[in-house]
């Protein structure tokens, strides 16, 4: 059975080794993602304003007016003083026919003055140093392939990464003893399986070549499986969610659609998208609405964006528990979808709302993110994603070397 094992372990690994690395040394980098685009690219996210934020309709205003060929798609409003907003930004449909969409979906807005600091198009490669971490995320979820094909290929290299991971921690385990051994006491015989089963777990470091790769490759898969075994199955979720993660989830618990997939268009809205005059209902009073609609557990919730559609005739307001996906343990919010006109209730998604599994699956990314043990945890994720290349370099090396002999 170990040689049959092995042999899978061999070839796929060699097959998924060249993603698994790629993925792991993006993922090392993406988990300081923002830290490092602020590091680089001060002059957009610093304002050297500490005043207070306009309110949010007279900031939307302003920026629609100096960007009139885009609406504004999501306000963030949890931005502390002295700090610019990452607004998301859409192309404003034109009376009369298609129109050049802009080249960004991004504003850099100083919320006290709604003045821009920049622009950038996300995951957009254009060789400069604001493009530069928005694009590595990208190419981190996609590997910036068309359509679906970069997430099917890292969701097919995350289930083969599982399996790696179990048939690797297999393949390191002693075999049972037999005879005198056998009849020994069960905790005799436990001690001494951990006891032979040990030096998988170390690295001499003397030998010749092969070994060193070999002990290197054993022993990083080992002290590595708990994390590698939790970002293959949270890969799976991110790259395989409808097709894979979630229909094997569903058999377990009710998954509750989410709203946007629900909620269908509606009449009466002007060609650039908006409502007549005076039928929009002023985000200000939608925040505030929707405040007063949140489940009880969710009162203390943060305002965390504002995301008007039009489309749909409905404002999109999320709240989040405070330290979210910042303190340890903090993966909580809530999204609630009212009338745009009417201020009514259309719809309510997230934590405390949720059903079982959907709680279970608002884990996944801080899961995967390390997001869920806050700073720590997104060290140890970069530390888990240099492991992981050094292993798969190991494991390749490990064939060369035997190959040559």
């Amino acid at each position: 059975m170990k040689a049959l094992f092995r042999r899978l372990h061999r070839w796929c690994g060699l097959t998924v080794a060249g993603l698994l690395c790629i993925s792991a040394i993006t993922g090392s980098l993406i988990a300081f993602e923002h830290e490092l685009d602020r590091l680089i690219n001060p002059q957009l996210f610093r304002t050297g304003n500490l005043r207070q934020a306009m309110p949010v309709d007279a900031l939307i205003a302003r920026i629609e007016a100096q960007e009139p060929q885009v609406r504004v798609a999501q306000m963030p409003l949890d931005t502390p003083p002295g700090e610019a907003r990452e607004v998301h930004v859409a192309p404003r449909p034109q009376a009369g026919g298609p129109t050049a969409a802009p080249r960004f979906d991004r504003l850099f807005v100083d919320p006290a003055t709604a003045r821009i600091l920049g622009r950038r198009q996300w995951g957009a490669w254009q060789g400069d140093r604001a493009h530069l971490m928005p694009w590595l995320n990208r190419f981190h979820r996609t590997l910036t392939l068309p359509g679906r094909l970069g997430n099917r290929l890292l969701g097919g290299a995350a289930i083969a990464w599982l399996g790696l991971s179990l048939a690797g921690l297999y393949l390191t385990l002693p075999a049972r003893q037999r005879g005198r051994a056998a009849a020994l006491p069960r905790g005799t015989r436990q001690r001494a399986y951990l006891a032979r089963w040990r030096p998988a777990w170390q690295m001499p470091w003397k030998g010749p070549r092969f070994r060193l790769v070999n002990d290197l490759h054993r022993a990083l898969g080992l002290w590595l499986l708990p994390l590698a075994l939790c970002s293959a199955l949270t890969g799976i979720y991110l790259n395989l969610g409808n097709e894979v993660f979630k229909p094997v989830v569903g058999l377990f618990g009710h998954i509750t659609p989410h709203p946007l997939a629900r909620l269908s268009q509606r009449d009466g809205r002007q060609t650039d998208g908006r409502l007549p005059a005076g039928a929009q209902l002023p985000a200000a009073q939608a925040l505030e609405q929707a405040q007063s609609l949140l489940p009880a557990e969710a009162l203390h919730y943060q305002p965390w964006y504002l995301a008007p559609l039009p489309q749909q005739g409905a404002y999109r307001i999320a709240f989040k528990e405070p330290g979210l996906r910042e303190a340890a343990w903090r993966v909580r919010y809530e999204q609630v979808f009212i009338d745009s006109r009417s201020g009514s209730l259309l719809a309510r998604f997230g934590y405390p709302s949720g059903t079982g599994a959907d709680r279970f699956l608002v884990w996944m990314y801080p899961l995967h993110s390390g997001k869920l043990w806050g700073l720590r945890g997104r060290v140890l994720i970069c530390l888990a994603g240099l492991g992981t290349a050094a292993l798969c370099i190991a494991g390749v090396l490990r064939w060369t070397f035997k190959k040559k002999s």
